[in-house]
């Protein structure tokens, strides 16, 4: 999987690096990871883009788009595992990758034991 990282030389700066995503992608399970063959960490700004989640996966394109800057890492560890957690087949999506909030509260309850690996082991 590649990672890329879109370099900024103003603020605000990405919440989440590469070595995030490799720690994210190592606690996950396999059939969650592999539709994904690249992620960006994009430089675009959450509130500036068309999307109602910062993390969309493309099945086309095979690519995670991370929308991180100006977001805590914290609800971005959460975004990348609902997504990851939304391919594996956890939930559904609807039309155009939206999430209906039944669909986010159960993806929400799986993922919670990965955010709370991944900052128990950052300590």
């Amino acid at each position: 999987m590649k990672i890329i990282s879109a370099k900024l030389n103003i603020e605000p700066f990405h919440s989440l690096n590469k070595k995030d995503i490799k720690r994210i992608f190592s606690l996950v399970p396999e059939e969650w990871k592999m539709a994904i063959d690249q992620v960006v960490l994009s430089s675009e700004l959450f509130e500036n883009s068309r999307f109602d989640r910062p993390v969309i996966h493309s099945s086309i394109s095979r690519r995670l788009n991370v929308l991180s800057r100006g977001l805590t890492k914290r609800r971005m560890v959460k975004e990348v595992l609902r997504e990851l957690a939304l391919n594996g087949g956890v939930a559904q999506s609807g039309f155009a990758n939206h999430v209906c909030k039944a669909e986010l509260a159960k993806l929400d309850e799986t993922v919670e034991p990965f955010v709370l690996a991944f900052f128990e082991d950052e300590i």
